[in-house]
């Protein structure tokens, strides 16, 4: 019997994580022995934690990665090995993988997870023009990743304080896209004039704003949230014929390419029907993909 290998989501809150539910449901489908779970962690005890794996679990050796959520997204970038090119520019990791010999690389696949949802939701490749971005936390430097991999040469961070722009600012800065600050609600009339939406505000932040949508065709919406859903800034967006996209469809397209770096010590990648993966862990998150 092949050796049990481990992986986890880490963060806190943890316990409503659906990561468990679509790593589990491909490992399975593809008679991997790699056991997902999830681990309570939060940002006093990360490197505390980091620090216990040999003993934890034997060896590093014995783990492939790590799905990383809030609060650790920052914090377990100076325990890893090496980085990404992408993480150099972030700053902020979502996924860990371990190699052969247990030594660790910090990925980041939310940027992938927010360009392939805006692409399941009608994004069509561009040369030029911009993305708006709502809000100006982490998943807004993840979004600028995303505009500069799809091909925009500029992002409009439409946020309530703008001096909590300027991280989000720097990295489209570091990525080569012209950036603009603007106040949150001079994104209704602006709508029509990005190819693509992000909204990265909490729950009801963006209710406002959909009272006021033109009635006019509106480009692709992403907008980061699992619950409450549909919101109110989805259903108004969808009123005008729009497209949107919600965090579960990101969490999907983010966990199938954490679920390849995970995979390729064990299985060749090529020989992975990854459209069948991928509709295996959406109906594990409760999506219907076609």
């Amino acid at each position: 019997m092949a050796e049990t290998m481990h992986a986890a989501v880490l963060g806190s809150p943890i316990a409503h994580s659906k990561s468990p539910d679509m790593h589990r449901a491909l490992y399975e489908h593809l008679d991997l022995p790699i056991d997902y779970d999830r681990i309570e962690v939060t940002l006093d005890q990360a490197a505390d934690f980091m620090a216990s794996l040999p003993q934890r679990y034997g060896s590093t050796q014995r783990l492939v990665g790590f799905s990383v959520t809030m609060p650790l997204k920052n914090a377990l970038v100076p325990h890893m090995t090496t980085l990404s090119e992408r993480v150099e520019r972030l700053g902020v990791l979502n996924t860990v993988v371990f190699d052969e010999s247990g030594q660790t690389r910090g990925y980041n696949t939310d940027v992938d997870g927010i360009r392939l949802a805006l692409m399941q939701a009608g994004y069509q490749p561009s040369r030029g023009g911009t993305m708006a971005i709502l809000g100006a936390g982490g998943t807004a430097t993840a979004a600028v990743a995303a505009a500069a991999d799809m091909g925009l040469d500029a992002v409009v961070l439409y946020v309530r304080n703008a001096q909590r722009a300027a991280e989000a600012s720097a990295v489209a800065t570091r990525f080569g896209l012209a950036v603009e600050i603007k106040s949150l609600p001079e994104f209704v009339q602006e709508s029509p004039t990005h190819q693509a939406v992000v909204a990265t505000l909490p729950a009801h932040a963006a209710d406002s704003l959909a009272e006021h949508l033109p009635h006019a065709p509106l480009p692709p919406l992403l907008e980061v949230i699992y619950d409450p859903w549909p919101t109110a800034l989805a259903q108004a967006w969808r009123a005008t014929g729009s497209a949107v996209a919600s965090g579960m469809d990101m969490l999907l397209y983010q966990g199938v390419e954490q679920a390849k770096l995970f995979t390729h010590r064990l299985v060749d990648p090529e020989c992975v029907d990854w459209q069948d993966a991928t509709q295996r862990m959406a109906k594990a998150l409760g999506l219907v993909k076609q």
